[in-house]
C-alpha cells in the first residue's frame, strides 16, 4: 500500500476546503466550468498538485465532475452524488443500516404530518396513483423499489421543504441499494402500510399521518432486522 505524506494530505484538505467555499459563495455556479487548473492555482495561490488533489476529494464528494477533453464542471446537488461518500460504508458495515434507519424514523413521521397540514386534492390524487402503480408492480411481480421511493419523495415534495427531500432522497437511494439484501420483503405489508399514509394525510390530521409513518418506520426496521444482525455478528 502507498500512503499519501502527511503534509500532502493537509494541503489537498485545504485546497478541497477552499474551493468548496468558493463554490457554496456562488464564485462558481452549477453547471459552470472551473478555469484552466494552472489559472485556478495562481488564484488560490497553491500548487496544482494540491489542486489537482483537491478537485478529486470534491469529485468523490459529488461537487465537481471532471469531463474528458472539456475541463471539471461544478454539478448539481443531487441525491445520487450525495450517496456516493456512504456507499463503501454502508456495504461494508451494514450495520450501519440501523443509524440510517434510526435516522429516518426520526424525521420522516414528522415530515408525513407536515404533509397531512399541506395536501392539495390534486396531490392526494398523485397519493393514490402511487398507491394504484404499486399495486400494478406487485401483481406482476416486480420490485417495489422504484414506485416506494417515488411514493416517500411525493411525501417529502408536498411537505414543502427542499433540504428535506434532498436529505430523505439520499438516505432512500442507499436504502435501495441495499434492499435486495433485506430478508423477508413483504410488498403487500408495503402497500397496506402506504395505503394508512395515504388515508391519514388525506384525513388532513398531522397526528394520525405521524403515526401512520411511524407505524411504517418501525415495520421496515424489522424486516431489516436480520440484515442489521448479521453485519452487527461480523463486526
Amino acid at each position: 500500500m502507498t500512503a499519501q505524506p502527511i503534509k500532502q494530505q493537509k494541503l489537498a484538505a485545504s485546497a478541497a476546503e477552499e474551493l468548496l467555499a468558493l463554490i457554496l459563495r456562488g464564485d462558481f455556479a452549477a453547471g459552470q466550468r472551473l478555469p484552466p487548473e494552472r489559472v485556478l492555482a495562481e488564484q488560490m495561490n497553491i500548487s496544482r498538485t494540491s489542486l489537482r488533489d483537491g478537485i478529486a476529494r470534491l469529485e468523490v464528494l459529488g461537487h465537481l465532475e471532471a469531463r474528458q477533453g472539456n475541463g471539471v464542471f461544478v454539478r448539481e446537488p443531487s441525491a445520487a452524488h450525495l450517496t456516493q461518500p456512504f456507499q463503501g460504508m454502508l456495504l461494508r458495515s451494514p450495520q450501519k443500516l440501523a443509524h440510517l434507519l434510526d435516522f429516518r424514523r426520526m424525521i420522516e413521521p414528522e415530515v408525513a404530518a407536515q404533509a397531512a397540514l399541506r395536501a392539495t386534492p390534486t396531490q392526494i390524487a398523485q397519493l393514490e396513483g402511487c398507491l394504484e402503480r404499486q399495486e400494478a408492480a406487485r401483481a406482476r411481480h416486480i420490485k417495489l423499489s422504484d414506485e416506494d421511493m417515488l411514493f416517500h419523495s411525493l411525501i417529502a415534495q408536498i411537505a414543502g421543504n427542499e433540504v428535506v427531500m434532498l436529505v430523505l432522497d439520499t438516505l432512500r437511494s442507499l436504502m435501495i441499494q441495499l434492499r435486495s439484501q433485506v430478508v423477508g420483503d413483504q410488498p403487500e405489508l408495503t402497500i397496506s402500510e402506504h395505503r394508512a399514509l395515504v388515508r391519514a394525510i388525506a384525513s388532513a390530521s398531522p397526528q394520525a399521518a405521524r403515526q401512520a409513518m411511524l407505524a411504517h418506520m418501525e415495520s421496515v426496521r424489522h424486516h431489516a432486522a436480520p440484515l442489521i444482525e448479521k453485519g452487527e455478528d461480523n463486526a
